[in-house]
């Protein structure tokens, strides 16, 4: 292979592989048939919209920008599709004026001036032909509770009226209650569909379809290898397969090794934006402490469905990773420290004493917590294999 092809082989690689970026295309998304399939059945369904929440990273965002791709070959739906990201900044006013402009609509002068009325809304979006779809993406950073208040009265207005824009709300939260809080008015109008972590067959179907898409293949190991360090997020799947995948055009070959991956993972640990995050949390100024092996070791731990572990779950890992049994009270301490400010508050505690579960803060700290401690060499040899495998 030539220079010109291998730095053509790179572009494209870069292009089918975005660990940085949601997914925009059709084409690069895998997986997602059930949640999919629940967006779709609730957007057909007169007077019903979608809450689409989950963790932090699991792909919500991608599914939205694919949403009008996916739906409107299946259904034959005739319109078009708004997405806007919300912020911290914003209130009713300000992301309805966002949508409006996004869809090339005028933006009614009295709003410089006033809030618009949630019926005002309803009747601009039920002028608007066509079957529509207006996705409200990262709606958890919303923080003015009256606009809150405002979305929900609007949602049942919009069902009341069988409006046919039909409102996708997506955002970070375990439960709808997070994102709108008590509001029951709102619960028969509101199709709610979790985005849970992805499976490793969904994991490896991101994998093969990149590489399908570059004329590339992966040894079984190697795949099986990114699929289970992705934890279940897409981003390390994308991030790992990228570096993986360039490191074999580098080296003039078509296949992707288990080495490949192996490199791919030290350089994911190198420049990696939450390296800074991961270190504020496992410093300290006296050497072999246990900071970065407990963090590990709570990565590794069982947990629900919501990301929570406990004190006990995280024994037997430790315990693997220091060679010698660890109790909760070796190690209790760190958890402590490790919901601190002092320590970056890289996990949350949650529930009454004695029966504390925790999780980590931002979830896509949990691969990384593994793949440094892979990395670096922490991690005995046996554990790792079973870890890898």
């Amino acid at each position: 292979m030539n220079d010109t092809a291998k730095i053509r082989r790179s572009v494209k690689l870069g292009q089918v592989f975005t660990p940085s970026a949601p997914v925009a295309s059709r084409d690069f998304f895998a997986g997602r048939v059930d949640q999919i399939m629940d967006v779709s059945n609730a957007i057909l369904q007169p007077g019903k919209h979608v809450m689409l929440y989950g963790e932090r990273g699991v792909g919500k965002t991608s599914l939205a920008n694919i949403l009008w791709d996916l739906l409107s070959p299946l259904s034959g739906v005739k319109g078009s599709s708004v997405r806007v990201n919300c912020s911290t900044q914003d209130n009713f006013r300000s992301i309805w004026t966002k949508v409006l402009r996004q869809a090339n609509c005028e933006v009614p002068e009295a709003w410089a001036y006033a809030t618009p009325d949630p019926d005002e809304i309803r009747h601009l979006l039920g002028q608007i032909p066509g079957d529509n779809i207006v996705i409200l993406d990262e709606y958890d950073r919303i923080e003015d509770d009256d606009s809150l208040s405002l979305m929900a009265d609007l949602i049942k207005a919009l069902s009341d009226h069988l409006v046919r824009t039909k409102l996708v709300i997506v955002g970070v939260a375990d439960s709808i209650d997070h994102l709108f809080g008590e509001h029951e008015s709102i619960q028969r109008a509101i199709e709610e569909v979790q985005m849970p972590r992805m499976s490793q067959d969904e994991l490896i179907s991101i994998i093969d379809n990149g590489l399908t898409a570059v004329e590339m293949t992966i040894s079984p190991e190697a795949r099986q290898r990114i699929g289970r360090l992705a934890e279940g997020f897409p981003h390390y799947v994308h991030l790992l397969s990228l570096s993986a995948a360039k490191r074999a055009v580098a080296d003039d070959r078509d296949n992707v090794t288990v080495e490949d991956v192996a490199e791919a993972v030290n350089r994911a640990v190198e420049k990696h934006s939450l390296l800074k995050e991961y270190q504020a949390a496992i410093q300290s100024p006296r050497p072999g402490t246990l900071f970065s092996r407990v963090l590990a070791a709570c990565a590794l731990a069982e947990k629900n469905r919501l990301g929570q572990f406990t004190a006990g779950a995280v024994r037997e890992p430790l315990s693997r990773i220091m060679v010698k049994p660890y109790e909760i009270p070796a190690f209790a301490p760190h958890l402590k420290a490790f919901t601190g400010d002092e320590r970056g508050s890289v996990l949350k505690r949650e529930g009454p004493e004695r029966r504390y579960t925790y999780r980590f803060r931002n979830p896509l700290m949990q691969p990384f917590a593994i793949l440094t401690s892979l990395a670096e060499g922490e991690i005995p040899e046996e554990y790792s294999a079973e870890i890898l495998s």
